[in-house]
């Protein structure tokens, strides 16, 4: 998309008019998205070590005002926040990332974090065709199984060609995501005497292989503060692939002839801010006080996003999903899980 193209979209979507426009929407949104924020926050939600992210709570409320969807007076801003905030939190993301947090590790977590992207997106192109899925529905649940659960899976949603059940294979891959994220954090601290891990390799192993950010925190946190560090530094340097796994995604899609005027072959915009924002905060421009107050804007409204595929996604329709989108994400969950295991094992033996 040419520059002088992006500068008259980018004028437009904040013009003062569309914003009175979209402002009841999602204004709505923003409200749902607040009551599961603010639940989470304050740990209404948390049982033991049982939690209910908030972005669950808020997709499952949202899906329960799916008829509101229709209302005029709602809709343009719904489909804002779904697409236009979306974005904007994605690109806020990149505040997470340091060049030198990347590197801290040395270059066991990079080799690990770089595989388990693109192996697993590959892997879920391959694999969707059989379970008689689309190759794109295995490029939207590789990415969001590969790099970051839900928040890629939106970001991959955005570069993705749309369709009459987009919505609901976005709902159904960041509920399905999420859950199996949670039981495998459960799960595989426990295997670390089976596995014969040290610490180091134990934190790689959870920030390569399990697919959300808080649940490689949750998991982490349970064999202590060295092996959440080394966790959370693999499943940045997952995220910092968030990049070129979506440009990727687009390129491979838009060179399919056909959905070429739907996807969007070059670079997205809003990835774009995610790149300029990590580049700002490795060069220490970024104070330590807007870069958390960055990542929570970047949280709710991420949330809020989610909220508006919620109300956009019927239940009726993700309950005829079928079996098979089910098996696919299983069969992802465990690909990235062995996949992770047999490279620690195997970069441990040359010595790395």
């Amino acid at each position: 998309m040419p520059s002088n193209s992006i500068a008259v979209e980018i004028a437009r979507l904040w013009a003062p008019d569309n914003l009175r426009k979209v402002a009841p929407g999602t204004a709505f949104c923003a409200v749902i998205a607040a009551i599961a924020y603010t639940a989470d926050v304050r740990g209404w939600t948390h049982f033991s070590w049982v939690f209910i992210p908030p972005l669950i709570i808020t997709l499952a409320v949202g899906m329960a005002l799916q008829p509101l969807s229709a209302n005029p007076y709602l809709k343009p801003g719904i489909e804002f926040s779904g697409r236009t905030l979306l974005r904007v939190g994605v690109a806020l993301l990149g505040a997470r990332l340091t060049l030198g947090q990347l590197v801290d590790g040395g270059v066991l977590p990079v080799l690990i974090a770089l595989a388990a992207v693109a192996c697993t997106i590959a892997f879920g192109a391959w694999a969707a065709k059989l379970f008689g899925l689309s190759q794109n529905f295995g490029l939207l649940t590789g990415c969001s199984v590969g790099v970051c659960g839900a928040a890629a899976a939106m970001a991959a949603s955005a570069v993705l060609p749309k369709h009459e059940n987009s919505d609901r294979d976005l709902a159904f891959t960041v509920m399905g995501v999420n859950f199996l994220s949670t039981v495998v954090m459960v799960i595989y601290p426990t295997l670390q005497n089976a596995l014969g891990y040290s610490l180091f390799e134990m934190g790689v192993f959870l920030g390569g292989a399990i697919h959300d950010v808080a649940q490689v925190a949750g998991a982490g946190a349970t064999l202590g503060p060295q092996v959440l560090s080394d966790s959370i530094i693999t499943k940045l340097l997952r995220v910092a692939f968030l990049l070129p796994a979506v440009t990727g995604i687009a390129w491979w899609v838009a060179r399919g002839g056909a959905s070429v005027g739907q996807a969007r072959p070059a670079p997205p915009v809003f990835l774009f801010g995610f790149l300029a924002l990590a580049a700002l905060n490795s060069m220490g421009l970024v104070p330590a006080e807007v870069k958390a107050a960055i990542i929570q804007i970047s949280t709710f409204l991420i949330i809020t996003a989610i909220a508006a595929l919620g109300m956009k996604t019927s239940l009726v329709a993700l309950a005829r999903i079928g079996m098979a989108p089910v098996m696919l994400l299983i069969t992802e969950t465990i690909f990235i899980g062995l996949l992770v295991v047999g490279l620690i094992y195997g970069l441990r033996s040359v010595g790395l």
